[in-house]
């Protein structure tokens, strides 16, 4: 096959092209590819993280954020944050199956940063008590995994 332009349907050639691709696991929507397409490409795979990983990615960006305006009790307030993210995030992926009337719950790690990204765009001028910080992170937990 070749490649043609648009306008005139002339014949363009292409030199030297680098093509690269992602994807996830099949399932969910997402289909098996062929091996016979495979075989044309290098495959980079990267698992899952672990909790603790998680934990120490967000808890820094949680505290780094906490940590320009904020009371000092709102860095221990964040490290709760992260790990009750973390449980309503693990809770979400077992207990929220996709079906066909709901082929939405598809939960991956975008999810868990849309809650905390929620919560960190308060500035430390609007958020000076805990509870507040609680009724906001309740707020971006249904905004994100409630139905």
């Amino acid at each position: 096959g070749n490649w043609y332009d648009k306008k005139d349907t002339s014949k363009i050639e292409l030199v030297d092209v680098l093509l690269m691709s992602a994807m996830g696991p099949p399932g969910g929507g997402r289909n098996d590819i062929s091996t016979r397409m495979v075989r044309h490409f290098n495959i980079v795979s990267i698992d899952s993280f672990d909790d603790q990983t998680l934990t120490k990615i967000f808890s820094s960006i949680v505290d780094w954020h906490f940590g320009k305006g904020f009371d000092g009790s709102f860095v221990r307030l964040g490290k709760m944050l992260v790990m009750a993210t973390m449980s309503v995030f693990k809770q979400a992926i077992i207990n929220f199956l996709p079906t066909p009337s709901k082929s939405h719950y598809v939960f991956n790690l975008r999810d868990f940063s849309r809650v905390v990204k929620g919560v960190l765009l308060v500035p430390g001028s609007h958020m000076t008590e805990g509870d507040k910080l609680l009724r906001l992170w309740v707020h971006e937990v249904y905004r994100v995994f409630y139905d």
